[in-house]
Formats: structure tokens, C-alpha cells, sequence
């Protein structure tokens, strides 16, 4: 299993030790909308799980889907 750091790196193409708790879309990353699509599909593949259209929406940093995917039973 990809670290989520990682995974979130290579989808916002910067490097892992860049990105801190808070980033997320429209943040000092240049996390794109499109990006943040992107995020989702590779999340949902990567740890086997799906999300619901509030729970994409409630998406908004790092640290928050960190704590989505915790609740879903995902160890990150």
C-alpha cells in the first residue's frame, strides 16, 4: 500500500516532503480541481473504498483525507 503522502504527492506532482496537514485544493500546492478528482479516483482504487458526494466535497486538505479514510477503517 502507497503511503497517503505519497499518493497524493504524485497526484498533485510535487514531492512528498512539501506537503503539510492543511494543503489541499486551491492551497499553495497548485492542487487543482481536476487534480482533486484525480485524488479521489486514486484513493478510492488504492484502499479499496468509495465516497459519498459529501464526503468528496468534505475533502479539503490533506489532513482531511487522512481522517476520512480513518473512519473508513483505512490505517494512514
Amino acid at each position: 500500500m502507497i503511503p497517503l503522502e505519497e499518493l497524493v504527492a504524485t497526484v498533485i506532482d510535487v514531492s512528498p516532503d512539501q506537503l503539510e496537514e492543511d494543503d489541499g485544493p486551491g492551497g499553495r500546492t497548485g492542487w487543482s480541481s481536476k487534480q482533486h478528482i484525480e485524488l479521489v479516483v486514486a484513493l478510492e482504487e488504492q484502499y479499496a473504498v468509495g465516497f459519498s458526494h459529501e464526503e468528496i466535497r468534505g475533502l479539503r486538505s490533506l489532513g482531511a483525507v487522512r481522517e476520512t479514510l480513518r473512519r473508513k477503517g483505512v490505517a494512514v
